[in-house]
């Protein structure tokens, strides 16, 4: 749980090989990419840092991150994206997994841009000090809009502004935060205090479980709002 271990089996080199963007279309076409996204968090745990993207597939307000290279550790992953995204840089044990996610985009960047993209991405939460939280974020702008620190409640409330994914993952990462209240009251003797943290721990896991095998949403430029998708 809030863990994707990594396992590998006899001596691995990684190939750096860059494709032309008609070798990395066709390879969207017949693969699905690993990512590394990162939710993050202020230093009291109320917000997080979201960037509005640009470009395909996600134009709109989305996790800091980017995809994973063959031989990443997602943490490994999750730590040179957010130096390249935010220009920050942080000790890949600093990041910890919160979720895994199954995405698939009816758009994207390279052509043919209307073949889309899939997507497996682990999500990860790195929780900055309040020292951290004042250095200078600098996005790249051919890719974002802007950056902004978002309540984390606000994101919860607002059903249709947010990607479905990106609100679970906030619940998912409530639910691992109700995890280690747990574990640490587990570590006393008062079972009145354990019991109910594990209560807390259960009701998040409810609200973290998806509602559906598969999601399915567009998004309504006009109306700046996920719509469901009928099939």
């Amino acid at each position: 749980m809030f863990e994707t271990p990594q396992f590998v089996t006899g001596p691995f080199t990684p190939r750096r090989v860059f494709l032309p963007d008609r070798e990395y279309g066709l390879a969207l076409d017949a693969l699905v990419k690993g990512c590394s996204d990162v939710l993050v968090v202020s230093s009291n745990g109320q917000k997080v840092l979201l960037g509005r993207r640009k470009v395909e597939p996600q134009p709109d307000w989305w996790f800091i991150g980017g995809r994973s290279k063959p031989g990443d550790t997602t943490t490994a992953a999750a730590a040179r994206n957010v130096k390249r995204e935010l220009g920050l840089e942080f000790p890949e044990s600093r990041f910890e997994v919160v979720a895994n996610y199954s995405m698939v985009w009816s758009y994207r960047e390279q052509e043919p841009t209307e073949n889309g993209t899939a997507d497996l991405s682990t999500v990860h939460m790195i929780r900055l000090t309040e020292s951290e939280e004042q250095r200078d974020i600098s996005l790249d702008p051919k890719e974002y809009h802007e950056s902004l620190w978002w309540d984390i409640e606000e994101v919860l409330s607002q059903v249709d502004r947010f990607h479905p994914c990106l609100r679970n993952s906030l619940r998912s990462l409530k639910a691992k935060w109700a995890l280690e209240a747990l574990e640490k009251a587990s570590g006393g003797n008062n079972d009145a205090v354990i019991a109910e943290k594990a209560r807390l721990f259960v009701a998040a896991m409810k609200e973290a479980k998806s509602s559906a095998p598969s999601i399915k949403v567009c998004f309504d430029t006009i109306a700046g709002k996920y719509v469901p998708l009928n099939d």
